[in-house]
């Protein structure tokens, strides 16, 4: 799965994606983003297609709530969407219609679970480009208050990083991940399509100290190689 990952700069994004200013702005790079509901600090960037058509670049709550929800919280765990039931489950069938979105990303953690204790690794792209992560975000209203929250699509893992941990999120190329936002397209088979294993080059990876295995870390240290990683 997906359940910690590093967010870019304000200007990183909108340097790739060519909206914004493209200099730092209002938030800083994180290097254990941790997903968590009810927060609105810890909410992390997203970028979508605005009503009007453009791009947009907004902060999301990192744990889906759906539109259809009672209350403001969930119970169960909503931050990543298996590829195998996005299609059907109640939370995601909605959104990935009309509501698909990129999560940018630097990199994220996979934890390898082993007899002698779960060890962490740090997955990145090969030559250093931000990851488009492809995701789903959803709108929700209710007493007042309006949450808007986002998930990340995962899949099995490629055959490269298999060995290590059986999932990963999709990373959409430039030309996808275009595709993906597009508010033209409604038909979730069409949608479906885009998610294709990840290339076995894209993607490199390392050993990382268990630091990261505490969300209240941070420090660009924390995605630095460990020996006989």
């Amino acid at each position: 799965m997906c359940g910690r990952y590093v967010s870019p700069e304000q200007g990183a994004i909108e340097r790739a994606w060519h909206i914004g200013r493209g200099s730092p702005g209002a938030f800083a790079a994180r290097y254990n983003v941790a997903p968590q509901q009810g927060n609105p600090a810890n909410y992390v960037p997203v970028v979508r297609r605005a009503d009007a058509g453009e791009l947009e670049l907004v902060r999301l709550q990192w744990w889906l709530l759906p539109s259809w929800s009672r209350e403001a919280r969930i119970k169960y765990s909503t931050f990543n969407a298996r590829v195998e039931t996005v299609a059907t489950a109640a939370s995601f069938r909605g959104p990935l219609k009309r509501r698909r979105c990129i999560i940018p990303a630097s990199g994220w953690y996979e934890w390898q679970e082993l007899p002698s204790g779960n060890l962490p690794w740090y997955l990145h792209a090969a030559d250093g480009a931000l990851l488009n992560f492809a995701g789903l975000w959803d709108r929700w209203e209710g007493g007042g208050e309006t949450v808007e929250s986002c998930t990340i699509i995962v899949g099995p893992a490629n055959e490269s990083f298999g060995k290590v941990h059986d999932r990963m999120p999709f990373a959409l190329s430039p030309d996808r991940a275009e595709r993906w936002m597009d508010r033209k397209l409604t038909d979730a088979g069409k949608a479906m399509e885009l998610l294709q294993p990840n290339p076995e080059d894209l993607i490199v990876f390392h050993r990382v100290g268990t630091r990261v295995s505490n969300a209240r870390n941070q420090g660009v240290e924390l995605i630095q190689a460990i020996q006989g990683g």
